[in-house]
């Protein structure tokens, strides 16, 4: 008879764990609420993952050209994928094979340009053709993180092999350099000619003046007991810092101070949670797009915080 009531309880269990899945599926499972203090103040808005010509399997690195236009660099096939679209509705219109494997990605306001790995160089793709153009660098430069200045036109572009970041004019000529202390994951341009940089093995942002001097770092914080490794960062009007927590499956969002203000997405599968992020990328619309690696998709998100704002 206690068999019979144990194997009772198991079915019960079984069917009640079924007719949950689906309802756990329901709406976005971004804002499911996260652990800890900080609010969730991101929401998911599109995914974009392409057809079976234009499909993404390794993003790296995502870029906007305006609030219709975003490109994916794809390492899987060495192409740059470009998508064209509005609100939740993106479709793939064409794929750029590249003469070298992708690392980072940016757009200056003109043109895509790309770092590629394998000595391979940096890249600029211009025109309604996307013609590849490569830009001069000084020799034995390696070419790494890479993200438009915040005026002029101009490049920064972080050299592996000499530990700096060289200021670079739109043509590829150098207008300036700053030494940096370790190997950083990304870069992104300060409002004042400066810029921030991301070292993700000491889970760190550092902020860097327009004459290189050092103004600030901040910790990034880990998700429990698992330490951050941010792999891509976004600057916003307001000073805020967007980072891609690559272990945590997450983005963390830090005040103009440094100190953590809210999160976005967890670790996860579905449209909405987020699997190795990596490079990221701020729309005109003030949207986030992220390349999220470990799922082989680009996935937009939204700030819900300034919505609820009056």
């Amino acid at each position: 008879m206690i068999r019979n009531v144990l194997r009772s309880l198991i079915v019960v269990v079984l069917v009640a764990a079924a007719l949950v899945r689906p309802l756990q599926a329901q709406g976005d499972p971004s804002l499911i609420p996260l652990r800890g203090n900080a609010p969730r103040i991101l929401a998911w808005d599109a995914v974009l993952q392409g057809d079976d010509a234009y499909e993404l399997r390794w993003p790296v690195a995502v870029a906007a050209a305006s609030a219709g236009e975003i490109a994916v660099a794809d390492a899987y096939g060495s192409r740059l994928v470009v998508f064209s679209g509005t609100g939740s509705t993106w479709t793939a219109e064409r794929s750029l094979t590249l003469p070298g494997v992708p690392l980072a990605l940016t757009h200056d306001g003109e043109r895509y340009v790309l770092s590629l790995r394998q000595g391979a160089g940096l890249v600029a793709l211009e025109g309604p053709d996307f013609k590849l153009r490569r830009l001069p660098l000084p020799a034995a430069t390696v070419p790494g993180a890479v993200a438009a200045a915040a005026r002029g036109g101009g490049i920064l572009l972080y050299d592996l092999a000499g530990g700096e970041v060289l200021a670079l004019e739109a043509d590829g000529g150098v207008a300036g350099k700053t030494p940096v202390a370790a190997e950083l994951t990304a870069l992104t341009a300060a409002p004042d000619d400066g810029f921030y940089a991301v070292f993700a093995a000491a889970a760190q942002v550092r902020r860097y003046g327009p004459n290189g001097e050092e103004l600030g770092r901040w910790a990034v914080p880990g998700a429990g007991p698992v330490p951050a490794w941010p792999a891509g960062v976004v600057v916003e009007p307001g000073g805020d810092l967007l980072l891609a927590d690559r272990h945590g499956g997450r983005i963390v969002v830090l005040d103009a101070g440094g100190k953590i203000s809210g999160l976005g997405s967890r670790r996860g599968w579905e449209p909405g949670l987020l699997l190795l992020p990596a490079g990221m990328a701020r729309l005109p619309d003030a949207r986030l797009a992220v390349a999220d690696q470990g799922n082989g998709r680009v996935q937009i998100f939204r700030r819900i915080d300034r919505e609820r704002s009056p």
